[in-house]
């Protein structure tokens, strides 16, 4: 039997969302001020923290309970990529732009080397990303043809389409 409540898949995209509080948590920051050499500019990378890499593994994790929604929901192309699991009234203006690059993404850091596309990347089709063109992304990053370097507000925007296109879900 299908199940289009989408409770569970919320809660993992506000979990996964919740990783951008903990690195803009005051007590990271405060380390950050604190504890950075003066030599190192003060930002979590200076602590260990890849922010483009946990953000783009994030950006996988979307993608993932997206897709345990789509297929718990038996909606009819669950089979099918991403932007095409999904139609109106659940994807209303960007949100299925957002989805094609959510699905491009998820190649890039799933079975890719952390954002940077090389030519057995390209060796697939891609919805959104081309190699050597520089595309801007419905979050607000630039993919410049071959690299990504995503931040939490990226992730935050990718996060809020997600939850958006679960919401009307009833």
């Amino acid at each position: 039997m299908a199940d289009t409540n989408p409770a569970r898949a919320l809660n993992v995209v506000r979990r996964i969302e919740a990783m951008c509080d903990f690195l803009e948590h005051p007590t990271i920051t405060t380390a950050i001020e604190q504890h950075v050499p003066g030599s190192m500019p003060r930002a979590p990378g200076a602590l260990g923290f890849d922010i483009p890499l946990w953000v783009g593994l994030g950006t996988v994790g979307l993608w993932a309970a997206l897709d345990a929604f789509s297929e718990r929901a038996a909606l009819p192309n669950h089979k099918k990529c991403m932007p095409e699991r999904f139609s109106a009234p659940y994807i209303q203006g960007t949100d299925g732009q957002s989805l094609k690059e959510l699905d491009d993404l998820r190649h890039l850091y799933a079975h890719n080397y952390a954002g940077e596309a090389d030519d057995e990347y390209f060796r697939h089709t891609r919805h959104v990303l081309k190699p050597d063109v520089p595309v801007p992304l419905t979050c607000g990053a630039t993919f410049d043809g071959r690299r990504l370097g995503l931040d939490l507000p990226h992730l935050r925007a990718y996060s809020r389409t997600v939850i958006r296109v679960l919401q009307r879900f009833p």
